[in-house]
């Protein structure tokens, strides 16, 4: 009897001892209400009050479960000490309305719209489907500020996006673009080719651009600002909505796209996305108005197919693995006269086939009670490109180029305020990128000047790029932040190798020029090698003061400073020529003021979030492609964005206004491919259950065509001097949306591109130059597509 007494003693005890704690924000560190608490053993549930502090039922050893709608959940096993204290990290993204929305691009960690120290546009996926898009491209077409131009390459590498007056023509995009935070580089021309980029926009989650300079942050890669292009699921939404889905899009124009996505949640979390396309090319080049004998009989002259595959997965977002691979075909042109000459009028279809593989695998741990955290990243990134020239199904040329690079980046985050009770939040680190393998080789076989041509790294030889980050935000007090960070990055040096398969005299006598000052490698009957020397290091620092008034204004100080490294091609250019050196680093330096403000009224439902900005930038060295010439300018562009967004019940609008005055201080004071003004709007609005209608209208302002020559006495003279830019335009889409078909999961849509057929031209550039009219752009297409709900 007297033992079961001390048994029913010792439970009681044991099952009503208690367990106080308090929950707090791991970004903010402000207390969190109404989490909910859930002890494994026991079930027994409790929830924090306003002061984030609760009481449950548990003892030593108990494993607690915090759980919050917009948070991660978090498990912590109960102390000696019986207190419990939980840190909650909030989802990536939440709401792309508020300044407290979640960004993942800004900084090199989550930071709220309010304190990220740049200027940044989200495109949600609510806002892809409302207005249609079914392609990247036409997504960023329709961000405020960007503009996109296709040259029509002959790298088949797409569009190239331009922004805040700048645009650096030819094959190299001036800003990061990323999937899911993994650069898209590749390493011989420098570029960020959207052709291999194609996800399919039903399986994308949002879309962050990030406009200013953000080499402190990601490096040289950086000199514009960056695109991230988001697929995980995002979970903060609806725990219980699925996010598999299958989807179609096709057009009238014989355009067809096929896109999956498959996502699973867990204590290991994983987003499968894969895409394919067609695209019927539009246009036929034989029907264009051209003033030379290049032209195409064939009707898909520009067609494309492409296949990208993706796969995010991480296992309680310490280990985290990004990969993608992507491959395209696609039709290009290329204005060989030297072709026409031997074979008379061109009579095939040239194309590219590209294809890209990167991937990334990160390990994050957590130390001193997450008040540290490190983080590794090892990258691989292979990129290959073929291009086929041929003429009435005999191949007279063909080109190809190749790029191999590993990249190794860590990163320590030190929390002052959870270490030393400070609130100043410190990281750093460094990145090591190694290009391993850059070959290109040119078998024109109606131009002896190029046949049996390659251009390569020496084998014994790698090409370096390495750089060292300093960053630290720190808060005054409620209403003041600093934001400071500095990059050292360096350069090695390397030996490029200029080669012919075959002796031939010409090639012969071009490798072994006695003007060829920079060729001071050694010689042989086939090669001729050029040592590119070690950019010096390069400091690029960013500071940000950021005001909060209060809950619903902000206002932000801004100077950065952008660098990007040539690239080999690029070099290749100058060297080639044997009347140049090798090029510098392109840097802009920029100053940009930015004034945030939010409203809203629960009362009749409305919300309102604006931004406006005014920034000054000086650019020097942008590297230009002009024909199978690459050289650099210098200039300045100054300009002011203003942007809203409006949630009135069920109408969504937003509003865009983007004035640019660029200069170039080398070529007549123009800058081909620049707008001055871009203006859009859009409105979407729930006109019944389950049916939306979006709305999109842009203006476009007229972009300068490209130089056939410049001088610094008489200025540049364009490709069609009557005429020495495109047109501006006005471009109106429509779309209806259908959120359920027969009462199944099934989302359809349907609507028009360019609703009022708009004669819409590309300016013309060194790879067009035979059309002065300019390409057609966006020709008026009617669309349909479905999702399914899985």
């Amino acid at each position: 009897m007297k033992l079961l007494i001390i048994f029913l003693f010792m439970w009681s005890s044991y099952s009503h001892a208690k367990v106080i704690g308090k929950v707090s924000n791991a970004l903010s560190d402000s207390w969190l209400n109404e989490v909910k608490v859930v002890n494994i053993r026991n079930g027994a549930v409790a929830f924090t009050n306003e002061y984030g502090s609760f009481e449950i039922d548990a003892v030593v050893n108990d494993q607690l479960v915090f759980s919050l709608r917009g948070f991660e959940d978090k498990a912590v096993i109960v102390p000696n000490n019986k207190l419990v204290y939980a840190l909650l990290e909030p989802y990536e993204f939440q709401d792309t309305g508020s300044l407290n929305s979640l960004l993942s691009t800004g900084g090199r960690q989550s930071q709220t719209l309010a304190s990220t120290p740049a200027s940044v546009v989200v495109i949600s996926q609510a806002e892809i489907s409302q207005f249609g898009y079914q392609t990247l491209t036409e997504v960023l077409n329709h961000v405020s500020g960007l503009y996109l131009v296709e040259e029509h390459s002959w790298t088949g590498s797409g569009q190239n996006v331009g922004v805040r007056g700048y645009m650096s023509s030819g094959v190299n995009n001036g800003l990061l673009i990323m999937i899911n935070g993994v650069a898209q580089y590749e390493d011989y021309w420098g570029q960020f080719p959207l052709t291999r980029a194609d996800v399919p926009v039903q399986a994308i989650t949002r879309v962050e651009v990030v406009k200013g300079p953000m080499s402190v942050v990601y490096g040289n890669q950086a000199l514009l600002g960056t695109i991230n292009i988001i697929t995980r699921a995002d979970s903060s939404g609806q725990i219980d909505v699925s996010h598999d889905e299958i989807s179609y899009s096709m057009n009238n124009l014989g355009d067809m796209r096929v896109g999956a996505k498959l996502s699973y949640e867990g204590n290991s979390n994983h987003t499968l996305t894969f895409g394919a396309s067609y695209d019927a090319g539009k246009f036929d080049t034989k029907a264009l108005n051209t003033d030379s004998g290049f032209t195409s009989d064939y009707n898909d002259s520009l067609s494309a197919q492409s296949f990208f595959l993706g796969l995010s997965s991480n296992y309680r977002k310490n280990l985290v693995l990004n990969a993608n691979f992507s491959q395209a075909k696609k039709g290009i042109l290329a204005d060989l006269s030297f072709a026409s000459k031997h074979f008379g009028r061109i009579s095939g279809r040239q194309y590219a086939d590209i294809n890209g593989t990167n991937l990334s695998l990160s390990y994050r741990h957590f130390w001193l009670d997450d008040a540290a955290q490190t983080k590794t990243t090892l990258g691989y990134f292979s990129h290959n490109s073929l291009q086929d020239y041929a003429s009435g199904g005999v191949t007279y040329g063909f080109a190809s180029y190749r790029s191999k690079a590993i990249q190794l980046e860590w990163e320590v985050s030190l929390n002052g305020r959870k270490l030393y009770q400070m609130p100043l939040n410190i990281r750093f680190g460094g990145q090591s990128r190694r290009a391993l393998d850059l070959h290109t080789t040119f078998d024109i076989g109606t131009a002896i000047s190029v046949t049996d041509r390659y251009i390569s790294i020496d084998h014994d030889d790698t090409l370096d790029t390495h750089s060292m980050f300093f960053q630290l935000d720190y808060q005054l007090n409620d209403k003041w932040l600093i934001d400071a960070g500095v990059r050292a990055e360096r350069v090695t040096s390397y030996q490029m190798i200029f080669g012919c398969k075959n002796p031939l005299n010409l090639c012969n006598e071009a490798l072994h020029s006695a003007n060829a000052p920079a060729m001071n490698g050694p010689r042989s009957l086939y090669e001729r090698k050029a040592n590119v020397g070690v950019l010096p290091t390069e400091y690029t620092p960013r500071v940000a003061v950021i005001y909060k008034s209060n809950d619903s204004a902000v206002l932000k100080l801004i100077y950065g400073v952008g660098a990007r490294n040539p690239s080999f091609g690029q070099n290749a250019d100058v060297l080639e020529a044997l009347s140049a050196k090798a090029f510098k680093r392109e840097q802009v330096k920029s100053w940009e003021f930015i004034y945030l403000n939010q409203f809203s009224d629960d009362a009749i439902n409305l919300s309102v979030s604006s931004q406006i900005s005014l920034y000054y930038s000086e650019l020097n060295g942008l590297i230009v492609r002009h024909g199978l010439q690459s050289f650099a300018r210098t200039g300045a562009a100054k300009g002011a964005e203003l942007s809203a967004k409006v949630s009135w019940g069920q109408l969504f609008a937003r509003l865009g206004i983007n004035y640019y005055h660029a200069e170039d201080y080398q070529m007549d004071n123009r800058v081909p491919s620049s707008p001055e003004q871009l203006a859009q709007l859009r409105v979407g609005v729930t006109i019944a259950e389950g049916m939306d209608v979006g709305l999109s209208a842009r203006y476009l302002d007229k972009m300068y065509n490209s130089f056939s020559s410049c001088t610094l006495q008489s200025g540049c003279t364009y490709i069609n001097p009557e005429k020495p830019y495109s047109d501006s335009a006005y471009l109106v889409d429509v779309s209806f949306k259908m959120s359920e078909v027969f009462g199944l999961p099934v989302t359809s849509q349907f609507g028009v591109k360019n609703l009022f057929g708009t004669n819409h031209t590309h300016p013309v550039s060194s790879n067009n130059a035979w059309l002065k009219r300019g390409f057609p752009a966006e020709p008026r297409q009617v669309f349909m597509s479905f999702k399914y709900q899985l």
